[in-house]
């Protein structure tokens, strides 16, 4: 039996005490910014194209007093975070915390906010929750996550839903004990495979719906008196060892939250830096789509190499779109910016796939990982490159981030979308000196 306190014990009381008001300044301004981000990504999702969000709705059906995003309804805090989830996932463009390759706030947000519903939580409690996600789900994966991923697990839904167990049960008041079982119980239900990456299929988007269901569940389990595994994460048959057959460390140093990158396209996360280099190259150098003749681009191992990268098309979906860095790039190339309209309405068109086809992603143990390096070759024989290495990539200031979901707002199809866009910012805008504007932030993204 290993010794006592056990990783969970010791993760739990930690986020148990976690309080917002007690962060350093630039940690509360990095979670107003996920949640800018975050919600803006939701509200831009129109009902009208989204078939699978439609599907996800009608099975999640459960009476309950949560809110659904943009006037949808409500359902039991179970499945209010299963749709909302789904909703800020849906164009593939989420935020990520780019050690450990997961996506926090599509699958966090959505079950806190459902959860405070539930049991109409104060604004300062909300900001103590999302805080010990984004907090923990980090640490839990940081031993763990390279060897999860080579065995073919997704780390955002295998880690999410134990972030957000912890983060639900602050949302309730548990003790730390509860706040344990919850996490143990989210470890049983911890899932997600890459295959639907390397398939171009549809399970990415319900792996995050399931990820923060879960954890709203798990936590409400604790709250009625399951019990959980004491060593849940580093026993000889805890997750550890079933995932990634180690036992996990826990660093409960420094801070996560500040390190979080923002997409400022949809699409993978590994493929931003290409997109942007070609963005750059295109404003650097004239030449048109069709004389580019082939197209190179190079990656670190770890981000070539993820499922679904390197692809061609057609695709029989969207997903193999959004993934593929040939298809992104081409798009770029034709459009000038991937956009959500071309993952869903050209994945399986042939002229733009015939371009992606002059495309080869290659893997280079020399570049950086979130970075690239682009070799361009015209039909005139002229080469030209580009690098894409910047310190820290894509990790966005409050005015970028502001910058960011203005241009995503624009793709909103509410009335009034500037008004609207205009609460929301003004709801978190403030959150390090006046806390969560909550009732302003309610009014905005719960109404149609």
């Amino acid at each position: 039996m290993p010794p006592h306190p056990s990783l969970a014990h010791a993760l739990s009381l930690w986020a148990m005490n976690l309080r917002f008001e007690q962060a350093p300044r630039d940690v509360q301004q990095a979670l107003r910014n996920c949640l800018l981000y975050n919600l803006s990504m939701a509200l831009a999702v129109d009902a009208a194209t989204d078939p699978l969000g439609r599907a996800l709705h009608g099975i999640a059906s459960a009476d309950g007093p949560a809110r659904l995003f943009g006037g949808r309804g409500k359902r039991s805090a179970a499945d209010a975070a299963f749709i909302n989830a789904s909703l800020i996932t849906a164009r593939g463009q989420n935020d990520t915390h780019p050690q450990v390759v997961t996506h926090i706030g599509c699958i966090v947000i959505p079950a806190v906010l459902a959860v405070a519903d539930l049991v109409e939580a104060p604004p300062h409690r909300v900001l103590d929750a999302l805080l010990v996600g984004y907090e923990s789900i980090p640490r839990i994966a940081q031993s763990l996550s390279a060897q999860t991923t080579r065995r073919g697990f997704r780390a955002s839904s295998l880690y999410g839903s134990l972030g957000a167990a912890l983060a639900c049960a602050v949302i309730l008041g548990l003790s730390a004990k509860q706040a344990q079982s919850a996490l143990s119980i989210a470890t049983n239900m911890a899932s997600g495979l890459l295959q639907t990456w390397a398939d171009g299929s549809q399970e990415w988007r319900l792996q995050i719906a399931k990820t923060s269901r879960d954890g709203v569940q798990a936590a409400l389990l604790a709250k009625a008196g399951v019990s959980g595994a004491e060593f849940c994460l580093e026993g000889d048959n805890g997750f550890g060892a079933a995932y990634a057959g180690t036992v996990p460390t826990l660093d409960f140093s420094g801070w996560r939250t500040p390190q979080m990158v923002f997409k400022p396209y949809p699409g993978c996360a590994f493929n931003q830096a290409p997109v942007q280099a070609l963005r750059d190259l295109k404003a650097a150098v004239a030449f048109e789509a069709d004389e580019v003749a082939q197209l190179d681009i190079c990656m670190h191992p770890s981000d070539a190499e993820y499922p679904g990268v390197a692809l061609h098309g057609p695709f029989e979906s969207p997903s193999g779109a959004i993934m593929s860095a040939p298809f992104m790039l081409a798009a770029t190339l034709v459009h000038g910016v991937p956009r959500i309209a071309h993952f869903e309405r050209q994945h399986l068109e042939h002229d733009l796939h015939q371009l992606a086809r002059r495309m080869r992603v290659r893997s280079s143990a020399s570049i950086a990982p979130w970075t690239c390096e682009l070799a361009l070759t015209t039909t005139a024989g002229q080469v030209h490159r580009q690098r894409f290495d910047p310190e820290r990539p894509f990790r966005l200031d409050w005015d970028q981030t502001l910058a960011l979901a203005a241009q995503v707002a624009q793709e909103w199809r509410w009335q009034h979308a500037l008004d609207k866009f205009n609460g929301l910012v003004a709801s978190v805008a403030r959150i390090e000196t006046h806390g969560l504007d909550l009732p302003l932030l309610s009014r905005v993204v719960y109404t149609g």
